[in-house]
């Protein structure tokens, strides 16, 4: 099965009065059904009547990962809570963020990424291994779903170790892997170090939850005898079909028939000129559970202003430059300082000074928090120090799905490691 992508190739006209009548919808239903926007609204002197064309959406105000987080559990769901089937939760520095789908949610969200997959060369033919760590776990239904909607054969992620996942590969002949960049260089050092030879099913790569280097995918694709393409998601809007790469392989094409996106300066909140770096704000138009409204993603690109010579006529924009919101992604996981801050709290009962360290061992980043020696951290003993700093690895685990070992140091070492900054790159 292919889905349908007629739309994707509307014209500008038809775009915007797609985008029109469904922003009008979602204003209207948010302000009568979720108080936090009509709140939100009333404040900015807003009504779903002032919003009469593509333009008087920026008179609408943001919101953040925080209005997420404060309306915690059911505040912001615009549709009853009997209608809503499946909740997904992951992290917030204080509280967890939770997204819901209605039957019609999850059925688009199949459809849409299922596109993804298809336009990424999946076929009902393929047999596909998901290669993602515990972290992403909502990505991970959401592409099990996509690719078994197109028909293809699914192996989903298990806990077992690399010589199993690739002897998995080899036996079953999987041809499609999704994994991160950086899991897919792992495997290929692991290959090549222990001699084995790349299996001879596989004939494609989807990259999901990191950029990569160009450098380092031709690589990829000249070692492995693959093709590679990308995709790009933001989990608390509309996951891993929301951009996409075609077969010209030159930006993410966005899914506009579910969002419409802007791209501004982080710190004035206007647009920014045409092509230049900005932070992406989505605004959903086909969610029924949750929508977003001007949904700040923290993530900066750019517009790709020239025409897709493959057609489509959705938006392109660039490989994610960086974050504006003090997030790091590490392996497809976004983490920010705010979530760590928390963790620390939880532990120690107060944020001692801290270094957050990112290195890379066989092309995995592998995390470490230094965190300077003072004397609210010392317990009745030394084991009692272990036993805090256990908890915290602990929670960091439970709560990422990755492992990040907590080093004490000296203060002036710390100092030195961090010339100021928060994170910091080994």
């Amino acid at each position: 099965m292919k889905p349908d992508n007629a739309v994707e190739y509307l014209s500008q006209e038809g775009w915007r009065q797609w985008h029109l009548e469904l922003l009008q919808s979602t204003i209207n239903r948010v302000y009568h059904r979720v108080p936090f926007y009509r709140k939100l609204m009333d404040m900015h002197n807003i009504s779903p009547d002032d919003i009469k064309s593509l333009e008087d959406m920026k008179k609408l105000p943001f919101t953040t990962r925080e209005h997420l987080e404060e309306n915690y559990p059911y505040d912001l769901f615009a549709v009853p809570l009997r209608d809503i089937v499946r909740l997904h939760t992951f992290p917030g520095p204080r509280t967890p963020i939770v997204k819901g789908f209605t039957l019609r949610d999850l059925s688009a969200v199949r459809r849409l990424t299922a596109r993804f997959l298809a336009t990424s060369g999946v076929t009902s033919e393929d047999i596909v291994l998901i290669c993602l760590d515990p972290g992403m776990s909502v990505w991970i239904s959401e592409i099990k779903e996509g690719a078994e909607e197109l028909g293809a054969s699914v192996i989903p992620p298990d806990p077992q170790s690399v010589k199993n996942r690739l002897k998995v590969m080899r036996d079953f002949r999987a041809s499609v892997l999704i994994t991160t960049p950086s899991y897919a260089l792992y495997l290929t050092g692991i290959m090549q170090q222990e001699g084995i030879a790349p299996p001879k099913s596989l004939r494609l790569i989807v990259f999901v939850g990191e950029g990569i280097e160009d450098e380092e995918r031709m690589r990829l694709e000249q070692v492995l005898g693959v093709s590679t393409r990308l995709g790009y998601g933001v989990t608390e809007a509309v996951g891993p079909g929301m951009g996409y790469e075609c077969d010209e392989k030159n930006g993410y094409h966005l899914a506009t028939d579910y969002f419409i996106p802007e791209i501004i300066d982080p710190e004035t909140g206007e647009d920014v000129p045409p092509g230049e770096i900005g932070e992406l704000v989505i605004t959903t138009v086909a969610v029924k559970a949750n929508p977003l409204i001007r949904f700040r993603t923290g993530d900066m690109t750019r517009f790709i202003p020239e025409p897709c010579p493959c057609g489509r006529t959705t938006p392109r924009i660039s490989p994610i430059q960086a974050q504006a919101d003090g997030r790091v992604s590490v392996r497809g996981i976004k983490i920010s300082l705010a979530y760590i801050e928390n963790l620390l709290e939880e532990a120690y009962g107060h944020v001692p000074e801290y270094v957050l360290c990112i290195q890379k061992k066989n092309y995995l980043e592998r995390l470490s928090l230094w965190v300077a020696i003072n004397e609210k951290l010392f317990e009745p003993s030394i084991l009692g120090l272990h036993e805090v700093a256990a908890k915290f690895e602990r929670l960091f685990a439970e709560t990422f799905g990755l492992n990040c070992r907590l080093k004490l140091v000296e203060k002036d070492h710390l100092k030195e490691v961090s010339k100021g900054k928060k994170i910091v790159y080994l």
